[in-house]
């Protein structure tokens, strides 16, 4: 709960720190890309390795030492994949066998397309919107444990007490 309220006060500060902990995580992978691209010998994947390597180096170095360029960077990126989630479901909307209503998967492809439209408009506003939600998730989330574990904790005392008897 406290990492849900200190990330909704704080979205700004939490983007930040989410593009840092995603940059070092990408220089990790490039990294890693990197040994395994020179440490396996005739791998045909090796130049691809490379690659992979070299810009997972590159995007997590920009990202740590450039968080707020690339932050907009991850929220264009975000906003294009969710455009591309959107029409796919459109498209499955569409397909022969379905197992759901058809009306359902046009709503969210719909919503997914418009979601994304609002996140390529307006990166900056789009990010510290997620920091906030992401937040807000993290309180609600850390109420329901709590409510979950003194639910728990009541239903392991009643059982106890009934064995006792």
């Amino acid at each position: 709960m406290l990492f849900g309220i200190v990330a909704s006060i704080w979205p700004i500060g939490t983007f930040v720190s989410l593009v840092i902990i995603w940059g070092a995580y990408a220089l990790v992978d490039g990294i890693t890309a990197l040994v395994m691209a020179f440490s396996r010998e005739g791998s045909s994947a090796k130049l691809l390795l490379i690659f992979t390597g070299v810009i997972g180096v590159v995007a997590g170095l920009y990202a740590i030492f450039q968080p707020l360029s690339s932050g907009v960077a991850l929220a264009w990126a975000m906003g294009i994949w969710l455009v591309v989630r959107g029409v796919t479901e459109l498209i499955s909307a569409f397909a022969e066998a379905l197992s759901s209503p058809r009306w359902m998967l046009i709503i969210g492809g719909i919503l997914w397309i418009l979601a994304g439209v609002l996140f390529i408009a307006n990166p900056g506003a789009a990010a510290l919107t997620v920091a906030f939600w992401l937040g807000a998730l993290a309180f609600v989330w850390g109420l329901l444990t709590i409510g979950a574990g003194i639910a728990l904790r009541s239903h392991l005392k009643k059982a106890s007490a009934a064995d006792a008897a």
